[in-house]
């Protein structure tokens, strides 16, 4: 298994294996597919990755740098007010055959890494829907945290999450352990909590300090 970054080349492998994984979904509402002149943005911003078994492409993942004007902008769900310096975590997707590898944790791993290299960014945000468990413990291994949960995308319920890369951040008080189906609960209370970790199907929420 090797890492990669995807150019306009792979485009092709890229749109096959999302093809796939979609196909493959119990719940379609998992994979907010991308098209082809999507990817071929991305790719040219240059934060895609994929993962490849000998030649063949089994997984990729992507950052996403927005418009400032970008519509339904997550640094106004986030309450962020410097949009430049905001990028996307934008979609990550894996050949089932390849699950359990933690594969888009690695990748996850690489373009973070990337991004703070780059040096433009301070925060990384995006969404995930909440019965999404596995994309959930994907984000929460990578440091990200739920700032927010409300309805995006022409009203589908998701969790906005924020990673800070210049300071944590801050919260207070012990854990409020709220299982992540609540999530009428996670809608009425996101303004004073944080989600910070999952554990046993319950996710950890503290108190928020502040928003940056």
């Amino acid at each position: 298994m090797n890492l990669k970054y995807l150019t306009r080349n792979d485009l092709p492998e890229i749109m096959a294996l999302q093809h796939v994984v979609y196909n493959m979904l119990e719940d379609k509402e998992v994979l907010q597919t991308l098209n082809e002149d999507e990817f071929k943005e991305i790719i040219d911003q240059g934060f895609i990755v994929g993962i490849c078994d000998q030649h063949t492409l089994v997984g990729i993942r992507a950052m996403y740098i927005p418009p400032v004007d970008y519509e339904e902008h997550l640094a106004d769900d986030a309450e962020l007010t410097e949009k430049d310096k905001v990028i996307f975590s934008e979609i990550s997707f894996i050949n089932p055959s390849y699950r359990g590898r933690r594969l888009q944790t690695k990748m996850g791993e690489e373009l973070i890494g990337e991004v703070k290299k780059d040096g433009r960014f301070d925060y990384i945000l995006t969404t995930v829907m909440p019965y999404n468990l596995a994309s959930l413990k994907d984000k929460f291994r990578l440091g990200f945290k739920i700032v927010k949960t409300s309805y995006k995308y022409n009203g589908k319920k998701r969790h906005i999450l924020q990673l800070n890369l210049q300071s944590p951040l801050a919260v207070t008080g012990g854990a409020k352990k709220v299982h992540f189906a609540k999530t009428d609960w996670m809608l009425k209370n996101s303004e004073y909590y944080i989600g910070d970790s999952l554990e046993d199907d319950h996710i950890h929420y503290y108190e928020r300090q502040n928003r940056c």
